[in-house]
């Protein structure tokens, strides 16, 4: 047997199960699953099973519960683990569900955080999993930003997108001159 262990995501229709990376079929999303969980997809009970580093996301269709079919999901999924060339993984939207999920954070909260300070953070690009924004305003040069963009943006992207994503910015290699870091530290 599998060991996989689920936890709950901020919806509540999705549960996150947590299964050994060699065990799981390659990241992206589900189009067919092996046996009953394949039966499940198909008919409707699950909506979306995307696949990322270490874990699974599961998604239940509006009007059905984990406590209804919870235990279902789990016999089903243990059993589909076991057959690796029964799955159908569409990887190809994994870059544009990143950029997707990358736009969102800025336009939302870590946005707002840097908004709050006098800055901004723009999406400049999304390559592979590597997601490049440009900082300007109060931002750029901050010793914080570097704490915003890893600590924030790229913990967010990696929850929701997998570990392997990483963030970096278009103006790194400009580095701020101390007095512009000092001015940064007083403005606030």
């Amino acid at each position: 047997m599998i060991p996989i262990h689920a936890t709950a995501t901020a919806d509540p229709q999705q549960l996150r199960w947590l299964i050994a990376a060699d065990r799981l079929p390659p990241p992206g999303t589900v189009r067919r699953a092996p046996g009953r969980l394949g039966a499940l997809l198909d008919g409707g009970t699950i909506d979306e099973i995307v696949i990322r580093t270490g874990e699974m996301l599961i998604a239940l269709n509006a009007g059905n519960s984990w406590r209804e079919f919870g235990d279902d999901v789990w016999e089903a999924l243990t059993d589909a683990l076991l057959d690796p060339a029964g799955w159908q993984v569409d990887a190809s939207d994994n870059g544009d569900r990143l950029a997707v999920i990358a736009a969102e954070l800025l336009a939302g909260p870590i946005g707002a955080l840097a908004q709050s300070h006098g800055g901004s953070i723009e999406l400049v690009s999304v390559v592979g999993h590597t997601v490049t924004v440009r900082t300007s305003g109060a931002c750029h040069g901050c010793p914080a930003a570097s704490s915003t963009l890893h600590e924030g943006l790229q913990r967010q992207l990696r929850r929701r997108v997998g570990q392997q994503v990483t963030v970096c910015t278009e103006n790194d290699l400009a580095t701020p001159s101390l007095g512009k870091k000092l001015l940064s530290l007083f403005v606030r």
